[in-house]
Parts: C-alpha cells; sequence; structure tokens
C-alpha cells in the first residue's frame, strides 16, 4: 500500500424528498473529508414509492466535487436495505427495480484493490425465502415480517468464488494481506442499545443466517462487516476458532441513520456517519462522527482501534483502480 486513505460510511438516510437539508449537510462533510471510499448500506428511501435517482444524483455530484478537488474520484459501492423494497420496509411483495435503476453494476459489486490493498464484498440481506430450503421453510419466510434479514446460499457461494479466484490470481499475496470488508443491511450481531423503544423485537432487525454468514466470513479471513438498519451506531468484535484451532477475529461497525428526519432512535443517539482510516503501515482505525439538533457532524473522543500494523512486503506496483467481480 502506497499511502494511507479513508472510507466514508454512511446508512439509512430514508430520503422523501422533505429531508434535502439533512442529506446535503451529510454530504458537505463527505465533500470536505475527501475520502478514497464511500460506502453506503443501505436504506437509501423511506419507501419504494419514493424514486432514489434525485439522490443517487446528489451523491454524484458530490463525489464529483471530491475529484475536482483532489484529481481522484472514490470509489462508491452501494446496497440495498429494506426500506428500498418493502413499504415501510417490512410490507409487501419485492418487486420493485428503482434501486438498481439508480446506481450502477459496478457500484453494487465486489471489489478488490490491489493499489490500496482492499477487498470488499457486498450482500443483499433483504432476501425473502431461501430458493434452497423446503416447501414449510419458504412457506414460512412469506408470511412473515420483511425487515429482517436473510442471505441466500446462493450469494455466499458466489462470494467464495470470487474469492477462490482472487487466491489463484498474481495478486494472491496482496489479496491475503489486504483489508477485508463485508456490506450487510442488516444486524449480524445484537445491539446494545439499553431502553425498549416500540417494535424492539429483535427479529425484526437480525440477520436469519447470521451465524451461517460470520462463519463463512471467518473462512475466508473477512476482519470488518459495515451494516446499518436500526439507525443505532455500535461497534463490537467477536472470536472465533477455525476447524484449525486458530483465533480469528472479526469486528462489526453499526452506522446509525445519516439523513432521516427523525425517530426515536435519533433522538436518543444523534445522527451519525462512521470514518475508517487505513494507515500506512496497514493498521486500521475508525471513528464515529454525530449531529444532534441542528449542529453539525462531530467527531466522538474514542477512536476505534480496528486491525494492529501489518508486515509489509515488497510488491508489483499496480496503477490506482481496481476490478469488480458480478453484482449481487
Amino acid at each position: 500500500m502506497q499511502e494511507g486513505y479513508t472510507i466514508f460510511h454512511l446508512s439509512d438516510t430514508h430520503f422523501n424528498g422533505k429531508n434535502l437539508d439533512l442529506l446535503a449537510l451529510v454530504l458537505s462533510n463527505l465533500v470536505e473529508i475527501a475520502p478514497r471510499y464511500v460506502i453506503f448500506t443501505g436504506d437509501i428511501v423511506d419507501s419504494p414509492k419514493y424514486d432514489p435517482r434525485p439522490f443517487a444524483l446528489m451523491i454524484k455530484k458530490a463525489l464529483g466535487r471530491v475529484e475536482k478537488n483532489t484529481g481522484r474520484a472514490p470509489v462508491f459501492l452501494v446496497i440495498p436495505g429494506n426500506h428500498d423494497f418493502f413499504w415501510k420496509g417490512t410490507y409487501g411483495v419485492r418487486k420493485d427495480r428503482r434501486f438498481y435503476r439508480a446506481f450502477r453494476d459496478e457500484e453494487r459489486s465486489f471489489f478488490f484493490s490491489p493499489t490500496d490493498e482492499i477487498t470488499i464484498a457486498p450482500f443483499d440481506s433483504n432476501r425473502v425465502t431461501e430458493p434452497r430450503g423446503g416447501f414449510r421453510r419458504r412457506l414460512l419466510q412469506r408470511i412473515r415480517y420483511k425487515s429482517h434479514g436473510l442471505i441466500i446460499e446462493r450469494d455466499l457461494d458466489d462470494f467464495s468464488q470470487q474469492i477462490h479466484r482472487l487466491e489463484k490470481s498474481k495478486d494472491n499475496m496482496i489479496y491475503q494481506r489486504s483489508l477485508k470488508i463485508a456490506l450487510i443491511h442488516h444486524h449480524p450481531m445484537p445491539t446494545s442499545y439499553n431502553y425498549l423503544p416500540a417494535l424492539a423485537d429483535e427479529s425484526y432487525m437480525m440477520l436469519e443466517n447470521a451465524g451461517v454468514f460470520i462463519n463463512r466470513l471467518i473462512q475466508e479471513d473477512f476482519e470488518l462487516i459495515l451494516h446499518g438498519h436500526r439507525h443505532y451506531p455500535q461497534f463490537c468484535r467477536a472470536a472465533y476458532y477455525d476447524p484449525k484451532g486458530n483465533e480469528k477475529v472479526i469486528s462489526v461497525l453499526g452506522c446509525g441513520s445519516s439523513g432521516k428526519s427523525y425517530d426515536q432512535w435519533i433522538a436518543g443517539t444523534g445522527h451519525n456517519f462512521n470514518l475508517i482510516s487505513v494507515h500506512q503501515d496497514g493498521s486500521v482505525t475508525a471513528r464515529q462522527y454525530f449531529k444532534f439538533g441542528t449542529g453539525d457532524f462531530l467527531p466522538a473522543e474514542r477512536e476505534i482501534a480496528i486491525r494492529g500494523p501489518k508486515k509489509m512486503e515488497k510488491t508489483i506496483e499496480h496503477e490506482p483502480g481496481g476490478w469488480f467481480g458480478p453484482q449481487f
């Protein structure tokens, strides 16, 4: 890795045509920070009835301003949330294609950059049924609330195939030491809020097959999960053991709402975005930014340590950029 860089993580803007001032404020912070990567973990709109393209255009203009100021356009990656597909994030049939029309294939795809030594795997956790499940399982999945998450096995298998292709490529050594990040909308681990808001049932929020998902990430040596969903920002980590008895640690960084007008979680925690810093020595830290009331976003006092320094090795020089795999 030639130099350090930053990753701007936002989520749950719930665009409805009325919260433009909030969205403009978070994007002005994005322009000022001028990150190398911008990651959006879902719930772009408040309901599928809202066209996400006006807000997508706002994002593209902000990315263009960063490029004008720095000479380099940030890499932008986005995944959908439950509100992008379902009425009130819970009801209806997933059939709307507006999200896919608003964002290009490469903005929704597996990404690897040998220059920045980073691997980013996006997952769509808004599936309704598991195609490989039996009739009874699919029936139960269809009649329950849609705000909980599910990653189908086919998507997990496609993810592993992408990784195995990288391992067989000339960039294998770079990939092995790269920062490996998974993007998901739903919570792979419970939140740690200390009050009981309405609809606090974890079944509304959690990823149904979180154990299978995290186990697959552990097998592929992924280190960090970025997510949104509940509008409750938090950081946690978990340690697991692989079949050989090696301890594997994975960190989970949740983003609150970066731009929704108001709800009870935002009242307690404020609006939020996260800034992840990848340092030249390979270490990774994160800092959460919060906005309360009419003020601007301010950084939290505590810096989160995600990864320690990595041993630097001489590598083949690469042109800036990366390659994208198939879209999810």
